[in-house]
């Protein structure tokens, strides 16, 4: 039985529930054909888990062997949003399937809890070197690999090239990796913007979805050249001069210097497609609407560009040369009820490879991981994709890999929110707010 650190995980469910069905340890039957169950976060009836069924086909067909000649077949479940459940239900007895699906910003607290094992005895560095770094840093925990993804979401800062143009900018004058834009720099194009009457608002997507605070603004954190800390010192280290500044970068957009009472610079509307449909000159996004563009019947695929994820720049127009732009997705673990590692590896390797990326990719729009296929694909040789693409490529920083991830991302969601709400804030007091929250996360138990 596993020594369990569970207060993190969320609590264990009812006994009751722990006869659930299904749990589907690996086997081996008389013929000497190992089955690798697989447990995915997706129904079998959305994009995502079709693909997984067709990746599961194409992995029978296959004809895999383990270096023993064992062969193997793939047994794969699919338990959508009740899959952190299933997989609580589990633990206590021993019942979990050889690979679960796991959020690259959960593989910490999973290590932790000895959910997941290691499989570097079994990952060549052939295999290991294809993948983008962003992955590879996200599923090592201590210098052992303990997740591999073969999907990937880089964002950056979305702009309406026409608009710029119209108000003196050239495509000289766009962000680049070498020479990429401040937060100020998006700030004075809006107010350029503005001053000529035009569209001048910003999509900042903060709470989109479960994690968008820290997938779209953990960068705001590392461009200032800070970092999140470690486990229990995330308040010493949010609390520096650097951290602070950098995540104050945002008050420029929720401040209310220079427009009247009825404006904003941040789009705060309902229509999602509102850069798409050339309502906003600036969002701050993942992969999702180049995609969405890309597949429209308009001519603004032309007119639009991704530059990289802006950076911090000083009181005194000293830019950073950090660049961290928003990653991470859904990928796979090895579990700890897993009884040949070997087997599970060269199923998780595939699971995750150049040939489910890209069927991924096809299909729901995540970037693929495998470095060849950004580099060969016709889709990412030009435009916007090409950029993401290769600031996918380049990118050094992710998510905090910590214990109390789920605790901490709530926290600095709050963060945000009062940067948000500055304006109706008696005694605003950003540093305040930051180590209050911190506090918090350090206090809470791992």
């Amino acid at each position: 039985m596993r020594n369990f650190k569970l207060p993190i995980l969320l609590s264990l469910v009812m006994a009751g529930a722990l006869a659930m069905t299904g749990c589907g340890k690996s086997s081996e039957d008389e013929s000497g054909v190992k089955i690798i169950t697989v447990w995915v976060h997706k129904n079998e009836t959305e994009d995502e888990g079709k693909i997984y069924k067709q990746i599961q086909t194409n992995f029978n067909n296959a004809g895999l062997t383990t270096s023993t000649g064992l062969q193997l077949k793939m047994s794969m479940s699919f338990w959508g949003s009740t899959l952190e459940d299933k997989i609580n239900a589990s633990i206590m007895t021993n019942s979990l399937p050889d690979i679960i699906a796991v959020d690259s910003s959960d593989v910490a607290a999973k290590v932790y809890n000895d959910i997941i094992v290691s499989f570097d005895e079994y990952l060549d560095s052939e295999t290991k070197n294809s993948y983008v770094d962003s992955v590879i840093q996200q599923g090592t925990i201590d210098g052992k690999m303990y997740f591999l993804s073969g999907m990937e979401a880089p964002g950056g800062l979305y702009y309406n090239k026409t608009l710029l143009k119209s108000v003196g900018y050239t495509d000289d004058d766009f962000g680049t990796w070498e020479n990429p834009w401040s937060w100020k720099d998006v700030h004075e194009a809006q107010e350029k913007l503005k001053a000529a009457g035009l569209e001048y608002q910003i999509a900042l997507n903060q709470n989109f979805g479960t994690d968008g605070n820290m997938y779209l603004y953990s960068g705001l954190v590392y461009s200032a050249g800070a970092t999140f800390g470690e486990e229990n010192h995330v308040t010493e280290a949010l609390t520096t001069d650097e951290a602070i500044a950098g995540i104050s970068q945002l008050e420029l957009f929720y401040s209310n210097e220079g427009l009247s009472s009825n404006e904003s610079w941040v789009y705060s509307g309902t229509n999602e497609n509102a850069f798409a449909s050339e309502l906003i000159p600036f969002e701050i996004h993942g992969p999702w609407d180049a995609r969405k563009i890309k597949k429209a019947d308009s001519n603004f695929k032309n007119e639009y560009g991704i530059m990289p994820y802006p950076v911090y720049e000083d009181e005194n127009g000293n830019k950073s040369d950090i660049i961290a732009i928003p990653c991470g997705s859904y990928g796979f673990g090895i579990t700890n009820d897993c009884k040949n590692v070997e087997a599970a590896t060269i199923a998780l390797t595939y699971l995750t490879g150049a040939d489910a990326s890209k069927m991924m990719y096809d299909a729901i729009g995540t970037f693929p991981t495998n470095k060849a296929l950004l580099e060969s694909m016709d889709e990412f040789k030009s435009g916007p994709e090409k950029d993401l693409a290769d600031y996918l490529v380049k990118n050094q920083y992710t998510r905090p890999q910590m214990v109390k991830y789920p605790i901490l991302k709530d926290a600095y969601g709050e963060v945000l929110n009062y940067i948000k709400n500055m304006n109706l804030v008696s005694n605003y007091n950003l540093e305040q707010q930051i180590r209050e929250q911190m506090t918090r996360v350090d206090d809470a138990r791992a």
